[in-house]
């Protein structure tokens, strides 16, 4: 079963189309995700909703990426920006307050966390200095033999994507490491992407 790929950070209108247009044998990325939590990539309600709009003509669905914000308002934003799902950096006690789905982002250091909350994913990503977009992994084998669904994020690009997949995630969360030298995505290492997990060879 092959991952399903979130691109994240997405800033604005012209990075969401390159994104969502690229595909390999008809095949495109899941998801993309737009941040709300203090970053370099933080995007604005509207700009979020415009991006969304876009990605949604694409089947794309569209995550806001949340840390440190108070949940009633998250609600309001995923309601006003039409997103799809909601990806939490803080335990949430109920996810249907949400009016989406639930990503509940574990934070992993030397050792992974108790997984309580409530969530319909969960997500395992690098602790650091900012919620995501480290773009720094932590030790992956602290995932093997896991027996639960989970998703993978911190510091996935082109070079370990296979090394990633051999853990099995039921989805695989990439941002930083796709950037070109301005910061944007770049469509060519999207389209490699799309290539290793859809032809699934992990040699």
């Amino acid at each position: 079963m092959k991952p399903l790929i979130k691109i994240c950070g997405i800033k604005n209108l012209n990075e969401a189309k390159s994104v969502c247009e690229c595909e390999f044998d008809a095949q495109r990325v899941d998801f993309i995700g737009v941040i709300f939590a203090q970053s370099k990539r933080q995007v604005s309600l509207e700009m979020a909703k415009n991006i969304a709009d876009l990605a949604h003509k694409f089947g794309i669905k569209v995550v806001g990426v949340f840390a440190g914000i108070e949940f009633d308002k998250i609600a309001k934003i995923v309601n006003l920006a039409n997103l799809d799902a909601a990806q939490i950096y803080e335990k949430v006690d109920d996810k249907t307050k949400f009016g989406c789905e639930v990503w509940q982002v574990f934070s992993v250091d030397e050792s992974l966390p108790e997984l309580n909350g409530s969530y319909d994913k969960i997500l395992f990503d690098t602790k650091g200095e900012k919620k995501g977009g480290n773009g720094v992994k932590f030790n992956w084998d602290l995932l093997k033999n896991l027996d639960i669904k989970f998703g993978l994020a911190g510091g996935i690009g082109v070079e370990n994507l296979k090394e990633a997949m051999k853990l099995k995630p039921n989805l695989i969360d990439i941002n930083s490491k796709i950037e070109d030298e301005f910061g944007f995505k770049d469509s060519k290492k999207i389209y490699k992407i799309l290539k290793i997990v859809n032809l699934g060879d992990l040699r």
